[in-house]
């Protein structure tokens, strides 16, 4: 009668084990500031001197500031956005990005990289860098 409830305690507490974990270390993943180094596929939009300056920046508190820069006649111009972003499920996050709006898609980490590619322009990606 022993070893059943063990191996009842056992099993329980393996299935009470989710990957809740594995979702926390990519949220702490994204924390920071990151500045944007690539952008591809994405309409009227290439990195420059001015361009390269944007970043986003994640939270603990899943809030995020960001502000982008674009030339504009020949001026480099910035819009700033704050808000929220949310991770909801695995890779996939929200986030607004000024000029783009709030966007939802995946973000791929690679070292001190990542790459996020909008669900609704998957042939389109950015590429930021810590």
């Amino acid at each position: 009668m022993k070893k059943i409830l063990l191996l009842l305690l056992f099993t329980g507490v393996l299935i009470s084990c989710s990957d809740d974990d594995d979702v926390q270390e990519n949220d702490a993943s994204i924390l920071g500031t990151w500045f944007l180094v690539e952008a591809n596929n994405v309409p009227n939009f290439s990195i420059n001197e001015c361009t390269s300056q944007s970043y986003l920046s994640f939270m603990a508190d899943n809030t995020a500031n960001s502000e982008f820069f674009t030339n504009a006649a020949g001026e480099c111009e910035s819009e700033s956005s704050s808000g929220d972003w949310s991770n909801s499920s695995g890779s996939q996050y929200t986030f607004t990005v000024p000029g783009f709006g709030e966007l939802t898609g995946t973000v791929s980490f690679n070292g001190d990289r990542f790459t996020f590619t909008p669900n609704d322009i998957p042939t389109s990606s950015l590429t930021f860098e810590k």
